[in-house]
C-alpha cells in the first residue's frame, strides 16, 4: 500500500485549475487501488514561513548540530520533511507565475531542502538525495499556451531541484493551458488519458 502527499500551491482556491488537475491525478491514483493514505498540504491556507535573520542559520546546520532552539525554528520544516518521508507518491499542483512556480511552493521547497536531511555528501562531496524511489506528478496550470521552442523553466526547475537535493528523478508533468481564453472549458480526462502509474 502506498501513501500520497498532495501539495496545493494556488491562491485561487476552488477556482484553481492547478488544484483541480492535481486533484484529478490523486483521484486516478486512488481509483487504481493500492493507496493507503492521502495527505493534503495546502500551502496557501497554511503558508510556509520565510527564512529570516534568526532562522536562516538553522537551515545551514547539519542535524547533529541542532539544539532545542533549532527544533523550535525548524518545526514547520521538520513536519514537511516527515510528510515527504512517509509519502511514496507526491502530487504537486502549481500555477505558472512568470515562467516559474508559485511563491508558496518556492517557500515550501526552501523549508524542505536541508543538508543532512534531504541530501548528504559522499566521500567526493557529491550530493546524494535521501528521497530516492519516490514518484512525483506535477500539475501545472497557465493562462496562456506554450509556444513551440519556448523553454519550460517551471518543470525543468522543479525536476532539477528535486533531483539535486532530494534524489527524486521519476517526475511526470501534466499541463492545463489557455485558462484565460474566452469560453475555456477544462478537460482533465483528456489531459490525463496517457497518465502513467
Amino acid at each position: 500500500m502506498k501513501n500520497i502527499l498532495h501539495i496545493i500551491s494556488s491562491a485561487r482556491g476552488s477556482e484553481s485549475y492547478s488544484k483541480a488537475l492535481s486533484s484529478a491525478i490523486v483521484d486516478r491514483l486512488v481509483q487504481q487501488g493500492n493507496i493507503n493514505t492521502v495527505t493534503t498540504r495546502d500551502l496557501v491556507k497554511s503558508p510556509p514561513p520565510y527564512a529570516d535573520e534568526t532562522s536562516i542559520y538553522e537551515f545551514y546546520k547539519t542535524p547533529e548540530a541542532y539544539n532545542e532552539r533549532s527544533n523550535q525554528l525548524l518545526s514547520y520544516a521538520n513536519t514537511i520533511v516527515d510528510e515527504m518521508h512517509k509519502a511514496d507518491i507526491i502530487v504537486i499542483g502549481t500555477p505558472m507565475f512568470n515562467f516559474s512556480i508559485s511563491t508558496p511552493l518556492k517557500a515550501w521547497l526552501d523549508q524542505l531542502i536541508r543538508a543532512g536531511v534531504t541530501y548528504a555528501f559522499d566521500e567526493q562531496w557529491n550530493r546524494v538525495g535521501q528521497f530516492r524511489d519516490k514518484k512525483v506528478y506535477l500539475a501545472v496550470a497557465s493562462g496562456g499556451r506554450s509556444i513551440e521552442g519556448t523553454p519550460d523553466y517551471l518543470s525543468a526547475y522543479l525536476k532539477d531541484v528535486l533531483k539535486a537535493y532530494t534524489g527524486i528523478t521519476d517526475v511526470e508533468t501534466y499541463r492545463i493551458e489557455g485558462t484565460v481564453e474566452p469560453g475555456f472549458e477544462p478537460d482533465y480526462d483528456h489531459i490525463l488519458e496517457k497518465m502513467k502509474f
